[in-house]
């Protein structure tokens, strides 16, 4: 019996679950920003302006919008409070908690359980697609080759077609992945756009999605899939090739090749004393440092240019967050929030004055739109196809 408990996973699916997992805990704790961020998305600018400069204390004057945190602690102050879910959520982080002490907790979660649902769904489906193009579509992107060499090893050439491969397999994973758990992240949006007009047609995830599925049929269920994809696509293409293109500038730098030579000085004199052995062993600390410093300097490279290039796949998500509320009969869908999309590209030509920055920024998030008066004499954002 142990031994047939044990047979049971994988060591790759036993890692693929415990990641699963963790990424669920990650996404429930960070959940309220989710909330806030697609409100921010879907234009819902309710709270007063402030004025400052863009650079903190330099630059020019402008309005600025509250920053995330400040968004959600305005939100929480406009609905009522949970204690229930206030006395779960309290120990988790200080952050929330914060932002959850006055009222209003249960509007931070809203919609979590159609994006705890969804990532289940898309990390079990890119890991399927994975394992069914290595099995049965090793060839898509290209003949797997190289794929053990380091890249000091590899000639452009050749590195390029690896990072190609690899952009066009991650490209197809992806793109499985969203589209399966497309009409969870519709029902997620459309959860949280019912804040906006205090609505409560779409309640927990499966009859959403069955009153989405009765009411507007597959389109419904996959709305603003095609501009998720398009920006998705554009992410992973610039993140390989950004890559790729800063490992072969390292290389052409020179500082790989010295690296390599001064380990190959090591090796070649074991043992040797004369005068310089303590200049020699400070030199090749030196050259360890720089080891060191070569393996840092990747490191960061992997991570900073993701971090940089998800900026050119936001104005999608922006899109797609809009488009997932056609057709919900929502208010946030109806004048004068918004006018009725046919597609994807007419909602891109009615934001691409100022809307599809919605929520690009967490801070210092400056109101270059249309300001109006409110009835408190107050500077608000003007979001609204007309006041």
């Amino acid at each position: 019996m142990a031994e047939n408990r044990e047979a049971v996973l994988s060591p790759e699916e036993e890692k693929f679950v415990k990641s699963l997992a963790l990424k669920s805990v990650a996404a429930g704790v960070t959940h309220p920003l989710t909330a806030a961020r697609t409100l921010i998305q879907l234009g819902h600018e309710p709270f007063p302006l402030s004025t400052g400069r863009v650079f903190i204390c330099a630059g020019r004057n402008a309005y600025f919008l509250p920053n995330v945190f400040s968004y959600t602690e305005n939100l929480t102050q406009a609905l009522p409070r949970s204690e229930c879910i206030y006395s779960l959520i309290q120990p988790i982080t200080l952050a929330v908690h914060q932002l959850a002490k006055d009222r209003g907790v249960k509007v931070l979660f809203t919609g979590i359980d159609s994006a705890l649902v969804g990532l289940a769904v898309q990390g079990i489906a890119a890991h399927k697609a994975t394992q069914f193009i290595d099995t049965h579509y090793p060839t898509i992107g290209g003949p797997k080759e190289n794929e053990d060499v380091e890249e000091e090893d590899l000639t452009d050439h050749d590195s390029f077609r690896r990072a190609l491969r690899h952009a066009m397999r991650d490209t197809v994973i992806r793109c499985v992945a969203v589209t399966a758990a497309r009409p969870f992240t519709v029902v997620m949006i459309r959860q949280i756009a019912q804040l906006i007009g205090n609505e409560t047609k779409y309640t927990s995830v499966f009859p959403s999605l069955r009153l989405i599925g009765l009411q507007e049929g597959p389109g419904g269920l996959f709305s603003g899939l095609v501009p998720q994809i398009v920006g998705e696509t554009i992410v992973i293409f610039g993140v390989h090739f950004g890559i790729w293109a800063m490992e072969r500038a390292i290389l052409r730098s020179g500082v790989v090749e010295n690296v390599k030579n001064e380990k190959g000085k090591k090796a070649s004199q074991p043992n040797q004393e004369h005068m310089g052995t303590r200049f020699r062993r400070t030199h090749l600390e030196h050259s360890i440092m720089n080891r060191d410093e070569l393996k840092d300097l990747r490191t960061f490279v992997h991570a900073a240019i993701p971090f940089v290039l998800n900026s050119f796949g936001h104005p999608y998500s922006v899109v797609s967050a809009v488009m997932g509320v056609v057709g919900s009969g929502l208010a946030v869908s109806f004048l004068p929030y918004s006018p009725t999309f046919s597609n994807w590209h007419n909602a891109w030509d009615y934001l691409h004055p100022h809307g599809l920055k919605r929520g690009a920024r967490l801070f210092l998030r400056e109101q270059t739109g249309a300001v109006t008066v409110g009835a408190d004499r107050q500077l608000y954002a003007s979001t609204k196809y007309f006041a």
